[in-house]
């Protein structure tokens, strides 16, 4: 394989791209480990021992660095953050600022080169954040900045800078990172708490799950808590926010009057109109259960469209 890191960052960039589709911005560490083709050859995307990862085909830079969250009853160890505009401070790696994996961030930094950030929502399931830039690193205190960048995967060359006039567009993609990887930990939290199945049909295949919002993050009261979620199919959690489907203070599930009025086959009939009266499946932990003021807040709303 030759020297071209740039086609390496390139291919790297379009298996992640291969595995959100799948997986959406969940993606479990078996896939990530899979690694991808270069030039015939297989390239690992990151390391399950360091979290600045350097593959061995690359001659500049690092590929991509890594945040885990710990097991319950581990403390982790490093200074991982996220900052209030957005952009992340990591921690480098061991005590000495030199080392061969800090000299490769502070090449990605030199070159501006873009790397993945592989950022933890759960245990082995993280967020796959590209392209991102080191913009700054303080070496006496062990710590560097990360920018998100914006994904050129629709234009014909890679731009490795990042211009002062596109800081707007670069502001934007800082929040919409910060947004989605929320909305990840919020999804894998709530799953984790209905054991991975859908409240209504209990559906046990999590690439079919979503953690539907009890009211908005819109709303003054729309907190990412696991007591303002449910654990819901695609399709149900489509039906959830259309106010097709609704669910009262008392854990009751309830059709619109405009679906139980529709005759049709049996995904219709035996997937939705047939929990009409049912009872949600709730968490096998009652602290987990949905907040009843929002449910009852939230069922007013879905009274007020159900003849609609």
């Amino acid at each position: 394989m030759g020297n071209d890191d740039a086609a390496l960052r390139l291919s790297a960039f379009e298996r992640i791209r291969d595995l959100a589709r799948v997986f959406g911005d969940d993606i479990p560490w078996r896939a990530v480990m899979q690694g991808f083709e270069c030039q015939g050859e297989r390239v690992l995307l990151a390391n399950r021992a360091v979290g600045i990862f350097k593959p061995r085909q690359m001659r500049r830079g690092a590929l991509s660095i890594k945040t885990t969250q710990p097991r319950a009853g581990r403390i982790n160890i490093y200074a991982d953050a996220e900052e209030a505009d957005g952009a992340f401070v990591y921690s480098l790696q061991g005590d000495d600022p030199q080392n061969h994996y800090n000299r490769a961030l502070r090449e990605c930094m030199e070159d501006q080169s873009p790397l993945i950030y592989f950022h933890a929502v759960a245990v082995g399931v993280y967020k796959a954040i590209f392209p991102c830039y080191i913009v700054a690193i303080d070496a006496a205190a062990m710590l560097c900045r990360v920018s998100v960048g914006v994904d050129a995967a629709d234009t014909a060359t890679f731009a490795y800078a990042l211009p002062e006039e596109r800081l707007n567009v670069r502001r934007y993609a800082l929040r919409e990172t910060r947004v989605r990887l929320h909305q990840a930990e919020f999804r894998e939290q709530v799953l984790a708490a209905y054991g991975s199945r859908c409240a209504m049909t209990s559906l046990p295949v999590p690439e079919l799950l979503e953690a539907a919002h009890i009211v908005p993050d819109s709303h003054e009261r729309g907190e990412a808590t696991v007591n303002n979620g449910i654990c819901l199919s695609r399709i149900h959690h489509r039906a959830f926010d259309a106010n097709l489907i609704g669910i009262d203070a008392d854990y009751r599930i309830q059709i619109s009057d405009r679906l139980l009025a529709i005759q049709d086959g049996p995904l219709l009939e035996d997937g939705l109109k047939a929990f009409h009266g049912k009872s949600l499946l709730l968490p096998d932990n009652p602290r987990n259960w949905p907040d009843r003021d929002l449910l009852a807040l939230r069922f007013d709303q879905f009274s007020e469209w159900r003849w609609a």
